[in-house]
């Protein structure tokens, strides 16, 4: 051991007898793990690393859970002052406002990705894009239109791939001996400019479902090269969970069953499906299936077939019945900007929170839980809640997209980077916007078995929102992205932005670890959906642009951040 010491001993001379310029060269190739340990080795070593721009925005950028973006342009110390004032302004909710008119019709259909928002025009035969600018990111605001099919009824987008995938209205098929059957076309365009996209071997992905009905909800998701859709027929036919590589036009994976209810990219080779029903004992018990589609196959299989491993979510209590669940997550695994954007940082790929939502019937009410789950602990294939997540009841918040809501509503930030949480517990510095939660929950209400302790620190930032003018009636929710938030109100047909002298938004209140939830009283205590992410493809607000009854206007978003 003393010789050991002594080694350790003689590097650190060895080390310190070069000069400072070759340190920081030498520093700047090592991890921030690595540097924080160095920064406790030696006086002389703490120096170098506290006074070099290179190797504090390598931190810096761990902590905030961002990673670098392509070399050029701007130093590492202007990098590192764009991060802190970008996180600056998170803690503190600065916003700019930006509006973006929307027409007056109610059946328009909208997506929200990699800070692009995209609507439909009047006639709904043309699409509307509007790119959010973030100063700290240098990034420009830009408006631009591209032609939409009329039949069609979803769409979802990839700004870094310059890829719109629009998915047709289904046409019914002639009977096949005694099947009814359906055909779904899903185009393959360039976001920017509107026509066939370049990558694309097939720009039309031809897709058949033994489904009698057209009247069809469909779960959109994007991860690199691979397009996943979930279709799920009103009228009760088995829902399938189909999966391509778009660029090469192959189906790579095909799940039909009827306890299939969400799915979410893990990663570019692992799915994750939830499920309320359990298909061989026909039990209600909501679980979370890996699924492996690394070994493409365009065979129809059940869930219950082919799995990697199965997640069991806690036991309810006798008279408590599980109804649904939902997965949400943004970014995408894979999800990174167009290097051509030159963007100085970005969201890195390894920090992603995962939301499980359950919602369960107990006698005439509704209500739904919040399950937050690092992505790590679910490629760790664990299979029950362990430490480092947290279970807690949704807090109150609007249907969907839309509620009958009422009473003053502040805006709350809720921010699960544990790196960040662990540098405010060691520094000790207070900020009165932002309250600490380290406490663990303890989840002993009557709907569950057993009681359920889990613990998963998050922070909250709390804003409270300006008042509505004239023209508008009151915010219904939130969602946001990398760089902005994006209020939403229902009256007129326009968009009001607040960018957060940065930038926040996303169509699912969920960015990376960062999610965004309106607090407000609800008119309706058993809202079914109110969770802190919102869900597009929820019933209120559905992504085809159709709404349920109670919805009479137009919504307005506010993009603040």
């Amino acid at each position: 051991m003393r010789h050991s010491a002594r080694r350790r001993l003689q590097t650190t001379k060895l080390l310190t007898s070069l000069s400072n310029e070759i340190i920081r060269r030498i520093l700047s190739h090592l991890d921030w793990r690595t540097l924080l340990v160095l920064k406790h080795v030696c006086n002389a070593l703490h120096s170098i690393v506290e006074g070099s721009p290179a190797v504090q925005y390598t931190i810096e950028l761990a902590v905030s859970g961002m990673e670098d973006g392509p070399p050029g342009g701007l130093t590492a110390a202007s990098r590192l002052v764009l991060l802190k004032e970008r996180n600056s302004s998170w803690e503190v909710l600065k916003w700019v406002e930006t509006r973006i008119p929307l027409p007056g019709k109610v059946d328009i259909i909208w997506e929200l990705c990699g800070g692009v928002f995209a609507h439909s025009n009047k006639s709904g035969s043309a699409l509307r894009l509007h790119r959010l600018p973030s100063q700290y990111r240098n990034i420009d605001e830009r408006s631009w239109t591209i032609p939409l099919p009329s039949d069609t009824k979803d769409f979802i987008m990839d700004p870094a791939q310059d890829l719109i995938a629009l998915v047709e209205k289904p046409t019914l098929l002639p009977n096949d001996y005694g099947r009814s059957k359906i055909r779904v076309r899903i185009r393959l365009r360039s976001l920017t400019a509107g026509h066939a996209h370049p990558s694309a071997v097939d720009t039309v992905l031809v897709h058949d479902l033994v489904m009698g009905d057209r009247r069809l909800d469909l779960t959109l998701q994007l991860c690199g090269n691979l397009l996943g859709v979930l279709f799920v027929c009103r009228s009760g036919s088995t829902p399938e969970l189909a999966v391509w590589n778009w660029k090469i036009g192959k189906l790579v994976l095909s799940r039909c069953s009827r306890d299939i209810a969400t799915f979410m990219f893990l990663n570019s080779h692992l799915l994750l499906v939830g499920t309320v029903m359990n298909i061989v004992t026909e039990a209600t018990e909501p679980r979370l299936f890996i699924v492996d589609i690394s070994r493409p196959s365009d065979k129809k299989l059940s869930l219950s077939e082919d799995y990697v491993c199965a997640f069991a979510y806690p036991c309810f209590d006798a008279d408590v019945t599980p109804t649904t669940i939902s997965i949400r997550s943004d970014p995408s695994a894979d999800w990174k900007p167009n290097p051509e954007a030159r963007l100085p940082f970005s969201t890195a790929r390894w920090h992603r929170l995962f939301i499980v939502t359950t919602w369960v019937q107990r006698g005439r009410r509704i209500i739904s839980h919040d399950l937050f789950v690092p992505a790590e602990l679910l490629l760790s294939h664990v299979t029950a809640l362990p430490p480092g997540t947290r279970l807690m009841l949704s807090p109150p918040h609007s249907f969907v997209w839309t509620n009958y809501v009422f009473g003053t509503k502040p805006t709350e930030v809720w921010d699960f980077n544990q790196l960040a949480m662990k540098r405010v517990a060691t520094s000790g510095v207070h900020n009165d916007n932002i309250h600490n939660v380290y406490h663990a929950t303890l989840t002993k209400d009557k709907i569950f078995i057993d009681k359920i302790r889990t613990s998963l620190p998050y922070s909250v930032t709390k804003l409270a929102l300006p008042p509505c003018s004239s023209e508008e009636s009151t915010y219904t929710d939130a969602m946001c992205t990398e760089d902005n938030i994006l209020l939403v109100a229902y009256k007129n047909p326009w968009i009001y932005g607040i960018p957060i002298d940065g930038y926040k938004s996303r169509a699912h209140l969920i960015f990376s670890r960062r999610v965004v939830t309106q607090k407000a009283k609800c008119l309706i205590e058993s809202s079914v959906g109110s969770s802190p992410a919102a869900k597009l493809n929820n019933k209120s607000k559905r992504r085809d642009g159709t709404f349920d009854e109670g919805l009479h206007h137009m919504p307005t978003f506010h993009i603040p951040v």
